[in-house]
């Protein structure tokens, strides 16, 4: 039946039949603005941020590490490169918009790796240094503000830390040039030279240090917990799964180290002026620094190693499954300690006294000075460096300190003359 104006049901015949009211309008929820987060950036964490770093919004759809990058619109859709929409954001509540802490390279875009290890903005300022990964394999990836170093997928390869060339920034500087120079004499411009390059490597080995330390830390700790179960239930399979690991992970962190290392003298062009130049004078504090990292790698790796090997002597199945795994520290320590020494054969004066006067001087013989790298590196004209870690001597000493320490001499003398071979420049 009709329903007319007053809202009364009438028939054909024109009578009332009922009455009806109109239905509340319903109030529709209003969708959220987003429109604070159009031209915003999507970071590796999966927040949408803006030019401040502050987060605005989270991803509730898409995977952040293919997403960084990418732009926010103003309804929170992120679009891909054929236009599709592959993710999608939302707002964070008011009391989670707070500003986090900046990175060590914020403000600073368009970072990259150098092919000699530095981190340079685009106008080719040395703003950085790489202290984790391989430089020769990092060069040209991109540095964020974190200083972590990331590939074209949005994996954190390596990692930088902030570096100022104060030097050069005073050569740059017409006026400062003509007061310093005749007055800096051939000797200070080395001692300076070795103090930037003592510097360099001190970040390396500060970071390799905080990287391998807590992973040695695990193998002692699995170890000794071994030693300490009865031998009737210690399960020495389960001993050399849980330690193999570890090994290889500090392993790969000493490599990335020596890579480091060797990365400040890609040509060996500094080794080659060094090579000869004795390390008489009195160290400088950045020095000191330097052989002392130096001096608490070598006799945290070493010290590591000699405890396990007690411990697990009365072990037969994991003493024959781990002892030929200690080379995997030892062969990349070696090859760190000889780049510091090709560079500033003096520091390695200090780490020998330094390492002696903790009672480790033997302990470092036994795994290094008994594999003949003493004879190694003095065919090589590196004889010095041997000298200043007390490795040269009578051999017949030394090898009672070291024979019975590796049984994988030959594995690690190869992976030595190689890596002399490129700390030389090939």
């Amino acid at each position: 039946m009709a329903v007319d104006e007053d809202g009364d049901i009438i028939d054909r015949f024109g009578s009332v039949k009922g009455h009806a009211e109109p239905l509340p309008e319903e109030e529709q929820e209003a969708p959220p603005d987003l429109s604070i987060l159009d031209g915003k950036t999507v970071n590796k964490q999966g927040y949408v941020v803006g030019s401040d770093g502050v987060p605005l919004g989270r991803l509730v759809e898409g995977d952040p590490r293919l997403l960084a990058g990418r732009k926010s619109d103003g309804k929170g859709l992120i679009y891909g490169d054929t236009g599709k929409v592959v993710g999608k954001a939302i707002l964070l509540p008011d009391n989670e918009r707070v500003s986090r802490p900046e990175g060590p390279f914020s403000g600073l875009s368009g970072l990259k790796v150098s092919k000699d290890g530095m981190v340079k903005d685009p106008d080719g300022n040395v703003v950085g240094i790489v202290t984790s990964g391989d430089p020769k394999r990092l060069v040209g990836q991109a540095v964020d503000e974190d200083g972590d170093i990331i590939d074209k997928f949005g994996n954190v390869k390596g990692h930088a830390e902030p570096y100022e060339e104060e030097e050069e920034e005073e050569e740059e500087e017409p006026e400062e040039e003509e007061e310093v120079e005749p007055e800096e004499t051939e000797e200070e411009k080395q001692r300076r030279h070795d103090d930037e390059l003592a510097d360099k490597m001190a970040a390396i080995c500060q970071r390799t240090l905080e990287d391998v330390g807590p992973v040695l830390k695990q193998i002692t700790e699995h170890i000794e917990r071994a030693d300490r179960t009865p031998e009737e239930d210690r399960d020495e399979e389960e001993l050399v799964e849980n330690v193999r690991p570890l090994i290889e992970q500090a392993s790969r962190i000493l490599q990335e180290c020596k890579g480091a290392l060797r990365g400040l003298d890609p040509d060996g062009r500094i080794a080659a002026q060094a090579k000869g130049r004795a390390g008489t004078r009195e160290a400088t504090p950045k020095q000191y620094r330097l052989a002392e990292l130096l001096k608490e790698l070598t006799a945290t790796v070493v010290t590591t190693i000699d405890n396990a090997k007690k411990r697990i002597a009365d072990m037969p199945h994991a003493k024959k499954k781990l002892n030929p795994l200690w080379a995997l520290l030892t062969e990349p320590l070696f090859q760190i300690i000889a780049a510091v020494g090709l560079l500033l054969t003096g520091v390695l004066n200090l780490v020998g006294k330094l390492l002696n006067g903790l009672g480790l001087g033997g302990l470092v013989n036994g795994l290094l000075g008994g594999l003949g790298i003493d004879k190694l590196l003095g065919g090589l004209g590196l004889g010095g460096i041997t000298d200043a870690l007390g490795l040269g001597g009578d051999k017949k000493k030394k090898g009672k300190g070291g024979g019975g320490g590796l049984p994988l001499v030959g594995g690690l003398l190869g992976g030595v003359t190689q890596g002399l071979g490129g700390a030389l420049g090939g």
